[in-house]
């Protein structure tokens, strides 16, 4: 199939059906005009029914549009269907004119303490034909310390070694998106079928399911369906699936019965080996006052590593500064990315952040528990609260359903007592920094502040 001006192709057809529309099937499909044929190839024989019967007006319009000498639309299945090499294996060609999803590779990780074990078990669901036993391989972890890449890695490699073998690279969202459409349009056989004759499927975000209790049961039958044949399957998730609310009980049964593992926060040592590659890759070089105060700033995440160096080398592009990136430099591109991000945040943020996390219900916090957990939170709460906002210790016990504002300072006293002793608290089966744990509740409120 040759493309005659994809761009105008994929341009029209998202102004005709909408974005949406078109990211939900479209998104895995590669079009193209040959002949004078609109030639649409889908990822699944359910696409390609959906496209034929929901779309076909609107493709016959777009290729009389584009000047095809022909306004005939022909809907085919790729013979690779959901596997698309296009996704899986970075650096090849692109057929089509549309961004592709570009998967990372499993050796480009940089593999440390935090992430070794991971790293490890997703080589080996790949690499071991017998490594049945740890599917489904569930990982979690933070926002921004790997999954993902995990994920897309594991499909990179699997995709390399197994040619023509069909498998899938989905969030939960889009499992989610699929199902509903195709309840809503007697399409849920052929969905089922283009799912269970997979060999890998991968679920990033599976959490997204939770509450969800169609959603989970059809997943639930799919994981089962595909463990049987034999098929891999790999979840991520930001939480261990025994704290993500509103999981039902056979699902969280399914998650745990494979092999469990944690990407905890990168230490001081993966943070430096991450900024000196990425530094590397983006042709900045770094004082060393530079490289200790990005390690500094930039605690919680691989991710904020990428991004606080993308705003050192605007910066330092925009006020036209050469050399190497300084401590200043990095000082100045924080005070700015903190400036842009900054939002209020509420008590209500603080709660639900800290409640999130622990796993401890927003109810139990007015009641007379003397719970760990929920004495945790009450601490967590106050000291955040009085720190990423302006409300009162009045305010603050009125917000958790406090009767009096006492119990709120010794909270805080308590807490802080705590932080200079390093305690460490047993959170996911880790035994982790307290410090740390309050550094996980400000990303998660959205703020940047320390105490």
């Amino acid at each position: 199939m040759t493309d005659l001006s994809p761009p105008t192709l994929t341009r029209a057809l998202q102004e005709r059906i909408g974005k949406t529309s078109y990211r939900m099937w479209f998104g895995h499909a590669v079009i193209g005009l040959e002949d004078g044929v609109l030639q649409v190839s889908a990822a699944s024989r359910f696409e390609a029914d959906w496209i034929t019967r929901r779309f076909a007006k609107d493709l016959d319009a777009i290729a009389e549009d584009v000047g095809a000498t022909a306004t005939h639309v022909h809907v085919q299945i790729r013979e690779t269907a959901e596997q698309d090499p296009e996704q899986t294996l970075p650096g090849k060609a692109q057929r089509s004119g549309r961004p592709r999803r570009r998967f990372h590779d499993l050796d480009d990780l940089v593999v440390g303490a935090s992430n070794q074990l991971a790293w490890t078990a997703a080589r080996t669901i790949v690499d071991d034909p017998a490594a049945h036993h740890l599917s489904p391989l569930f990982i979690h972890g933070d926002c921004g310390v790997g999954k993902t890449h995990l994920l897309q890695g594991i499909c990179a490699r699997f995709g390399r070694q197994n040619p023509g073998a069909p498998m899938r690279y989905m969030t939960g969202e889009e499992f989610t998106n699929e199902f509903i459409q195709a309840v809503r349009h007697s399409q849920l056989e052929q969905f089922r079928r283009s799912m269970r004759r997979l060999h890998l499927l991968a679920v990033d975000d599976v959490h997204f399911v939770a509450g969800k209790t169609r959603t989970q049961d059809e997943i639930l039958h799919t994981l089962d369906a595909i463990r049987l044949s034999g098929a891999r399957i790999v979840l991520a998730s930001d939480a261990h699936p025994n704290v993500i609310k509103r999981f039902n009980t056979a699902l969280i049964s399914r998650c745990t019965s494979g092999m469990l593992v944690q990407v905890e926060m990168p230490d001081e040592p993966l943070r430096r080996a991450v900024l000196e590659r990425v530094s590397l890759a983006r042709g900045l070089t770094l004082t060393p006052s530079a490289i200790d105060a990005i390690v500094e700033q930039c605690p919680n995440s691989v991710r904020e590593i990428h991004g606080l160096l993308a705003r050192v080398g605007a910066l330092k592009a925009m006020r036209q500064r050469g050399g190497s990136v300084t401590g200043a430099d990095v000082a100045e591109a924080t005070a700015e990315g903190r400036l842009a991000i900054r939002r209020p945040v509420t008590i209500e943020v603080v709660m639900a952040a800290t409640c999130g996390i622990l796993g401890v219900q927003q109810a139990d916090l007015g009641g007379t528990g003397r719970a760990k957990r929920v004495v945790l939170a009450r601490g967590l709460i106050a000291v955040l609260a009085r720190e990423l906002t302006t409300a009162s210790y009045p305010e603050i016990a009125m917000a958790m359903g406090r009767r009096t504002h006492s119990s709120v300072h010794a909270s805080v006293k308590r807490l802080l007592a705590d932080l200079k002793a390093g305690r460490r608290v047993d959170l996911d089966g880790q035994s982790v920094p307290l410090e740390q744990l309050l550094a996980r509740i400000r990303r998660r409120t959205g703020s940047n502040t320390g105490i």
